[in-house]
């Protein structure tokens, strides 16, 4: 009996180890043909421009995602995001890039990998399909970053192109090395004076890791509201980036949460300029109305 149960005990363990270790798929494809290069993690995956790839076998958890989308005339739209990787499962992802409007990450599907851990494609690329006829040579029109202006609203700040093509290795957290994430006080924001940062001039800001931790706490619990309590509890003691909290609004369920965290946020983002770029984590434009109409009061009041 003992040896039977310990036979039993056994094989519990290699089955729970086996789904601990299972890896994840990734899929990543343009909304409209839009060609781009894909950087994961600081290590590039493309050979030129394309407009879908498959990436198997990485591990589980959140990565760091850069696109490079040529918007003509020789220069690019940098777009940076994390994404979340369930294990066992392929997760799609579509990279919508719209006149007029900034380019987003849109999860849209996440199933279990059949036939073992997914299919490999020679290069790591899908065939690439003809353009839009509407976006000539596969370039993103710039959705208003075709300007002079180097660079258009990506990077972020402390985050140039490097013209050689070559970019930062990761660390163990995923995320790239010193100089993309500055610290609090590193001098890539703008002083905290004039009550721009009234009230929390001495907060930190939360670092690369301390993000990373609040939003796996976040994505493992259930309910709005329990997140609510985490999210708030976190940002009240610290400032966040702009792109951190647009990543974090993302993990709630409906827009009801995501506008109240939203607010309550806002005077704790310590790059307010960037602040718009939260707005894409909602889906009704009647909730950023709302949302900028509050960031407008705010603002009136100091």
């Amino acid at each position: 009996m003992k040896k039977a149960l310990l036979i039993c005990f056994g094989l519990f363990l290699l089955f729970t180890s086996a789904l601990q270790a299972a890896p994840a798929n990734a899929n990543f494809a343009s909304e409209r043909g839009v060609l781009f290069q894909l950087v994961l993690d600081g290590r590039p995956l493309t050979r030129g421009a394309i407009s879908q790839v498959h990436i198997d076998r990485l591990a589980p958890g959140y990565h760091m995602a850069e696109f490079v989308v040529p918007a003509g005339r020789g220069r690019a739209v940098n777009f940076r995001t994390r994404v979340f990787l369930d294990s066992g499962l392929e997760s799609s992802f579509v990279l919508v890039a719209r006149p007029g409007y900034p380019l987003t990450l849109r999860m849209v599907a996440a199933v279990p990998i059949r036939g073992g851990y997914g299919r490999s494609y020679p290069g790591g690329a899908y065939p690439v399909p003809a353009p839009d006829p509407r976006y000539p040579n596969g370039t993103y029109d710039g959705g208003g970053y075709n300007q002079p202006n180097p660079g258009g609203a990506y990077p972020a700040p402390g985050n140039p192109p490097n013209p050689g093509g070559s970019y930062p290795a990761p660390n163990p957290n995923n995320y790239p090395n010193s100089g993309s994430y500055p610290n609090s006080g590193s001098g890539n924001y703008p002083p905290r004076d004039g009550g721009y940062y009234n009230g929390t001039d001495d907060l930190p800001l939360l670092a690369p890791q301390e993000v990373d931790q609040l939003l796996r706490a976040v994505h493992s619990t259930s309910f709005d509201d329990n997140k609510m309590a985490i999210a708030r509890q976190a940002l009240s003691e610290s400032v966040v980036r702009a792109d951190d909290l647009r990543m974090l609004l993302k993990e709630f369920s409906f827009d009801k949460s995501r506008l109240e965290l939203a607010k309550f946020a806002y005077p704790q983002v310590a790059d307010r300029q960037n602040f718009y770029r939260v707005y894409d984590s909602f889906d009704f434009s009647s909730n950023v109305q709302e949302l900028q109409r509050y960031v407008e009061q705010s603002r009136g009041g100091r």
